[in-house]
């Protein structure tokens, strides 16, 4: 056993001198990063995506449900105002509105049979009490003086008679049965809807502009006030986003902002925040607006292209800065390490604006000071 052992030692070498790999690896100390405290420019930027869209637009939709009978424009057409863009069959409706014509002939001529009515009657009334008049004019004129029993009964029955005569003149003044007018204006109220229908039935442009959404085709039904396309101005054109609250919270109306394609980035637009949706701003639709400083040609872009916008939400100039990985944390506090006199030692610090990676020191540091990271 004691050969053995002395052979097992003599195989494994010689004793380990400077310099000599060792059997097992040692421990390797990593190297910390070590910063400088400097002095220059914080930029707080946001940067967000939305989509090219057209300032003005008008969405089209007709106005009763129907059945597309005819379109003579398709998507991507340029439109002037009053073009007609599709119509609805409306057949049902011709058939509607000759029953409700019918109708209305119908009552206006019972209208018009009892008015005639009336006047030949007021015509006879009026006579009547004409010939009432004359015949009491006469009894008066006949009478004794004074009068006799038969004179005084002559004459009561003379004014009895005309009295009943203004009685059915008064009676005749009231018109023709109300019922009558009413039938009439109820036939004609149904002509006037059924035929404003009709009207209804044709899309027509109300502004100029393209096609930008065109839905329909000759056949398909529709529903009154569905959206069936939009119209779009293409020469005004910005970029609209869907954001969040805390997002928009941050922005305010007239903020500029820097415009890019995201695939080209090196081609940068000017640009303003122009609506926030309420209550942030004073948009309706939900929207964040971006406005183009200067309105580039209308070639330039496709609606729905995809722009980012940078902004600006802050600014600091020659401030102290660190970057934000130097800054350690812990139970609320905001320390950096640095090392004096060979010592580590905690310094908390105060921070301020954080931008670019960067981070404001505004109080616990000083210029040039060296601080370890974590």
């Amino acid at each position: 056993m004691l050969a053995g052992c002395g052979v097992s030692q003599a195989t494994f070498g010689d004793a380990i001198t400077e310099g000599e790999p060792t059997p097992f690896p040692t421990n390797v100390v990593p190297s910390r990063p070590i910063y400088d405290v400097q002095r220059g420019n914080i930029i707080d930027q946001r940067t967000y995506f939305g989509r090219v869209s057209a300032i003005n637009t008008s969405e089209l939709h007709f106005a009763i449900d129907g059945r597309v009978l005819e379109t003579f424009f398709s998507a991507g057409d340029d439109v002037s105002v009053g073009d007609v863009l599709a119509e609805i069959d409306t057949t049902q409706l011709e058939g509607q509105l000759i029953d409700a014509e019918e109708a209305l002939a119908v009552a206006q001529s019972l209208l018009d049979s009892a008015e005639s009515q009336i006047t030949f009657a007021r015509r006879q009334a009026e006579l009547e009490i004409e010939l009432a008049q004359t015949f009491l004019d006469y009894a008066n004129l006949q009478a004794e003086d004074p009068p006799t029993a038969e004179d005084n009964l002559l004459i009561s029955q003379r004014q009895i008679e005309l009295e009943l005569a203004q009685l059915a003149l008064e009676e005749l003044e009231q018109g023709v049965d109300p019922t009558l007018a009413f039938d009439v204006t109820r036939a004609q109220e149904q002509v006037d809807t059924i035929n404003a229908s009709i009207a209804q039935a044709v899309l027509v442009a109300p502004m100029e502009g393209s096609l930008t959404a065109f839905s329909i085709s000759a056949g398909d039904p529709v529903g009154a006030f569905e959206s069936v396309g939009i119209v779009s101005d293409l020469s005004a054109l910005e970029v609209t986003d869907v954001m969040e609250n805390a997002e928009i919270s941050e922005l305010t109306e007239g903020l500029p902002v820097v415009l890019q394609r995201a695939n080209t980035p090196d081609a940068a637009f000017e640009g303003t925040i122009a609506q926030l949706p309420q209550p942030f701003g004073s948009g309706s639709d939900g929207l964040v607006h971006v406005r183009f400083d200067t309105l580039p040609p209308a070639s330039e872009f496709e609606l729905g292209e995809r722009m980012s916008f940078v902004v600006t939400i802050a600014e600091r100039q020659d401030v102290l800065w660190l970057p934000i990985s130097a800054i350690r944390q812990f139970s609320g506090r905001n320390f950096v390490v640095i090392q004096e006199e060979g010592v580590e030692r905690r310094v908390d610090v105060q921070l301020g604006l954080e931008g670019n990676d960067r981070v404001e020191i505004l109080g616990g540091l000083e210029e040039d000071q060296r601080v370890f990271a974590p």
